[in-house]
């Protein structure tokens, strides 16, 4: 890949108030490794509770958040400035809020609006992953040509048990960087191809 490959192309990242948002600035280093890609970001109110959004910004061209950053630039504005928009991590509950189109929060309308196809890195315990409920969301963001990545087995921080465990979790930031790195580095590559992982 030659530095210019991705030169331009712009990263939206969604991040949700899960535990695995603990992990978001190791992302976003990563991801900003990718040659001449722009990043950045939405946090739900719960994702700031979690990490101080000075703390983001350190490692993002920009962090925005509902409350006083809502209207400028706007969600609408946020969907055209991005080429790409994950979201990582993915909640249950904005998963289903995209799934049913809801645009409660800055990051859900950002995502109404989004005229592309988003990639979904959910992050749950796997009791709620299982859930008819949470699958239905997810194939119904896999028919609107959205892509769900993951989750994997990994070793995770169970707040409820004030432990590790092992657990569904998100791909490594290396891993999340190689996919992004495929997306905007093959001309014509829809973000939406491939459909469910899992």
């Amino acid at each position: 890949m030659s530095a210019v490959d991705a030169e331009g192309r712009s990263l939206l990242v969604g991040a949700c108030g899960a535990a695995n948002v603990l992990n978001l600035p190791s992302y976003l280093q990563t991801l900003r490794q990718v040659p001449g890609l722009r990043v950045k970001v939405i946090m739900t109110p719960t994702a700031t509770r979690f990490v101080p959004v000075r703390t983001v910004r350190l490692v993002s061209d920009a962090v925005f958040c509902d409350g006083e950053d809502n209207f400028e630039p706007g969600h609408a504005r946020l969907a055209d400035w991005a080429d790409l928009f994950i979201v990582l991590p993915a909640t249950a509950h904005v998963l289903a809020q995209a799934a049913q189109g809801y645009a409660g929060s800055l990051l859900t309308a950002t995502l109404l609006a989004y005229e592309g196809s988003v990639i979904f890195f959910p992050s749950m315990n796997a009791a709620m992953w299982r859930k008819p409920a949470v699958q239905r969301n997810v194939a119904q963001l896999a028919a609107d040509r959205h892509r769900i990545a993951g989750p994997v087995m990994t070793q995770c921080w169970e707040i409820d048990e004030d432990g590790m465990r092992p657990g569904l979790g998100l791909p490594s930031p290396s891993q999340v960087a190689a996919i992004i790195k495929d997306i905007v580095t093959t001309p014509g590559m829809d973000p939406g191809q491939g459909g469910e992982e899992s």
